[in-house]
């Protein structure tokens, strides 16, 4: 696999594990996953670096005596005491330039881009070598696995290669080929049942390959030649390749155990998500339902706030009249300072004020608004024991009516604004078009009324007519005709102000039904952090999508 691939794939990785959660399932997850990533960044740091393959077995199995043999000296204690490998004996080529903690370092001659570790027993009774063997496993590429027909099947061993399955590159190596039979078969199906996968296996006697490379004897020496071949010459041109399929199987292995600890919770987070939709809805209905018990069941606000916007505009005669009267008729709420129409919406009287006559919920709601909330706590537990089920921290109640009142004051001041802005259309149409049109109307008759005993008089003196006197009362008619078109005009300039107010209501009353049904309503956090519990098990699996397949 390119090394840019594995690169890429790690810095994901990172990135994922560098954020935050309040999901418990990935919360828990983290610091392990953050231990992974730094070790795998080393590993991809690691690629130029010597392959470094370890000796690994329980005690008794040759790998100090495999070691002598393959340097062709007694580099490596070796003996009948148990355990005899106290302390690692590290054989590295010339300038290895990488440390392996306390250890008995001896360069080698003939090893080049390779480093042999003979580490401590596997079996070992004491605590310090089990140790010592996990510390240098971690920064081995290949495991030469050693076994004797005696102690090949050793569960200990087994336990610590198994979180390093697929990610190192395995060898097995029977050591006593001369003493033992061949347990070759029977030891790599064991293995396979474990899911390993080997990459060879060799039968040597490594005590008389060192007899024969010291001097001391000759024999039988079985597959060691081709086992020194494939470590001295196979091995290091393979390094790059061992490498990156071990990151490879690394990377695979991390998002594996991820997955699979995420994936326990996502059928409670997918319940969990239901029935948060669930109680939005049932909220979000009874909160317009309470509603509309206050809020749309007082047209008066409506037609004011519509009056208010008009009544600033206003010009003419029909308007000065207007205003004249919606002054006098809100006189009262001016003196007492509010309209006691409702709690929940406050009417702006004053024209110096920047709404310029709209509607707008008032302070003195916000107790409303809480006592509102109370009437879903039914909801807010269940919603609680569904989130704790999928392992996220529960809100107190009285949190949650606080962030309930907020948000549902701030949906009706969002639902407000439109309307709003629809109350100054409506008032700039009325009084831009309207009422020029009905001055219009009254103007016509009021210019005849006017005019006519004015025409008279001139054209007497001018043409010497016969003056014309208009008949008794007509004056008084005219007035009174020109007294009743101006009432008509006005209450028809009223009622379509009072149309307005009904209308916008209604207007209101929709966009906060859609407001409210938006989604996200009363529970919008607990959505959130749930979405993003989701969210994050679609990362992991885009980040394996990263991997090629293998």
């Amino acid at each position: 696999m390119p090394q840019s691939v594995l690169a890429d794939t790690v810095r994901s990785l990172e990135a994922f594990a560098a954020e935050d959660t309040p999901w418990r399932p990935l919360k828990n997850a983290l610091p392990d996953l953050r231990d992974r990533v730094d070790w795998l960044d080393r590993q991809i740091d690691r690629i130029p670096q010597p392959l470094v393959a370890v000796l690994f077995g329980g005690t008794g199995t040759g790998k100090s005596t495999l070691l002598n043999a393959i340097a062709g000296a007694p580099i490596a204690l070796t003996g009948e005491r148990r355990p005899t490998t106290e302390e690692p004996t590290v054989y590295h080529p010339p300038a290895a330039g990488e440390e392996f903690g306390p250890a008995r370092y001896v360069e080698s001659p003939v090893l080049d881009d390779l480093v042999l570790i003979d580490m401590p027993d596997t079996d070992s009774i004491k605590v310090e070598h089990a140790d010592r063997v996990q510390q240098l496993l971690k920064k081995a590429d290949v495991v030469l696995f050693c076994g004797t027909q005696q102690k090949y099947k050793n569960e200990q061993s087994l336990t610590l290669l198994r979180p390093l399955k697929d990610e190192r590159k395995i060898v097995c190596i029977q050591t006593l080929a001369d003493q033992d039979a061949d347990i070759r078969v029977d030891w790599l199906d064991w293995l396979r049942k474990d899911n390993f996968l080997v990459d060879g296996c060799f039968r040597v006697s490594a005590q008389r390959a060192l007899e024969r490379k010291t001097g001391a004897g000759a024999g039988d020496e079985f597959e060691f030649p081709a086992l020194e071949e494939y470590i001295r010459e196979k091995l290091p041109p393979e390094r790059a390749r061992i490498k990156e399929a071990n990151i490879a199987g690394a990377l695979k292995n991390t998002l594996t155990a991820l997955e699979q600890r995420l994936d326990g919770s996502k059928k409670n987070l997918e319940a969990a998500r239901k029935v948060i939709v669930k109680a939005e809805q049932a909220v979000a209905h009874a909160s317009m339902v309470h509603l509309q018990d206050r809020l749309l069941n007082e047209p008066h606000v409506w037609i004011v706030a519509v009056g208010n916007a008009v009544s600033e505009r206003s010009f003419g005669v029909v308007g000065t009249l207007f205003r004249v009267l919606h002054w006098i008729r809100m006189a009262p709420s001016r003196i007492v300072g509010r309209l006691s129409l409702s709690s929940l919406l406050r009417t702006f009287n004053r024209a110096s004020e920047e709404t310029a006559g709209g509607v707008s919920v008032p302070d003195e709601s916000e107790g409303y608004l809480r006592h509102l909330a109370g009437r879903f706590s039914q909801e807010h537990a269940e919603v609680n024991a569904y989130l704790a089920r999928a392992g996220f921290p529960t809100t107190p109640f009285a949190e949650w009516s606080t962030r309930y009142a907020d948000e549902l004051r701030q949906r009706l001041d969002e639902a407000l604004a439109p309307v709003q802005a629809r109350i100054n259309r409506r008032a700039r149409m009325l009084t831009r078009w309207v009422l020029p049109l009905l001055d219009l109307a009254w103007f016509v008759p009021f210019a005849f009324t006017i005019g006519a005993p004015i025409y008279q008089y001139y054209a007497h003196l001018v043409l010497d007519a016969e003056v014309v006197l208009p008949e008794t009362g007509f004056l008084g008619r005219s007035a009174s005709m020109l007294g009743a078109i101006l009432f008509i005009e006005l209450a028809l300039f009223a009622w379509l102000v009072r149309t307005s107010g009904r209308g916008l209501r209604k207007r209101f009353k929709r966009q906060l039904l859609k407001e409210l049904e938006a989604g996200g309503f009363g529970f919008g956090a607990e959505r959130g952090v749930v979405q993003q519990a989701l969210d994050q098990i679609g990362r992991v699996e885009d980040i394996r999508r990263q991997l090629p397949p293998a």
